[in-house]
């Protein structure tokens, strides 16, 4: 690892940990809207895990297109890529056709 990055990674996880310790308060997560609060679809977990876990959920998200984007765009490059070889094969058959024989 690079030391730029290192140091990054050092002050990110330090950031982090500050702010488990200082959002380690628990709050109710409720997976229905139509009843906060219900016994079988909410329960009690840390602050921070709750903004952490929205937080990794938002990279996830942003990754998944990141890489579906990535995968079309190499998909283009790859089509484009033929296309100018086609397209430089036949060049060089049309400047061979027009030199006159030995």
């Amino acid at each position: 690892m690079r030391p730029l990055g290192l140091i990054a990674f050092v002050v990110l996880a330090g950031i982090a940990a500050w702010f488990a310790v200082a959002n380690r308060n628990a709050v109710l997560f409720s997976l229905d809207a139509t009843r906060p609060g219900g016994p079988g679809s909410s329960f009690e977990v840390p602050l921070f895990a709750v903004l952490l876990l929205g937080v990794l959920a938002g990279l996830i998200v942003g990754a998944l297109y990141m890489t579906g984007r990535q995968v079309a765009l190499r998909r283009a490059l790859k089509a484009e890529q033929a296309r100018a070889a086609r397209l430089q094969r036949l060049l060089s058959e049309e400047t061979l056709r027009g030199l006159p024989p030995r």
